[in-house]
């Protein structure tokens, strides 16, 4: 039997929800509804989940969040689990990984980098269904025109997030490197 854990925490950018099964990260999700609101959509969506503050991985996790709003340079190498998503959502979402800190790229460079040149809508789909934004970094994806795009935790948040590895996309170039 699977064990599903979850834990709920106030950042800088709203409360964050992780859950993780059998010790993999499935769910990272941030709201700003509140502790209560936040648990109730967790054991909505994770019945059977329990609500594991304690847990060392989770301390381990939120170390990095924690670091990683505050501007600093965070290494997120922490296992997750996507394997309940769709070969092409994984294979996006692993490829999306390799982007580091301070870039940004676009849905068609993705797409390209995939094997799927043309697939530019496709993989912003795939995108769409990341279910750990931030650690899987779908934030530094952007559109080919160089405007910021869509993000699931909307894009206020990911203005911010880009902010913090130092993008600013009103100068910038997709594919260039923090200045």
């Amino acid at each position: 039997m699977d064990e599903e854990h979850f834990v709920i925490y106030e950042s800088s950018i709203g409360y964050i929800i992780i859950v993780m099964r059998n010790g993999k990260i499935i769910n990272l999700d941030v709201t700003d509804q509140g502790i209560y609101e936040a648990r109730k959509m967790v054991l909505s969506l994770y019945p059977d989940a329990t609500e594991s503050v304690a847990l060392a991985s989770f301390k381990t996790i939120r170390t990095l969040l924690d670091r990683y709003l505050q501007g600093r340079e965070v290494e997120f190498d922490v296992e997750v689990d996507i394997s309940h998503l769709g070969t092409f959502t994984q294979k996006v979402l692993n490829e999306l990984r390799k982007v580091p800190r301070g870039h940004v790229k676009t849905y068609g460079w993705l797409a390209k980098k995939i094997g799927k040149p043309g697939a530019a809508r496709a993989v912003g789909q795939a995108l769409k269904r990341n279910p750990i934004p931030i650690i899987i970094p779908c934030h530094r994806i952007i559109r080919d025109d160089g405007t910021i795009g869509g993000f699931s935790m909307g894009v206020n948040i990911k203005e911010r997030l880009l902010a913090l590895e130092g993008v600013k996309l009103s100068k910038q170039k997709a594919g260039s490197s923090k200045r």
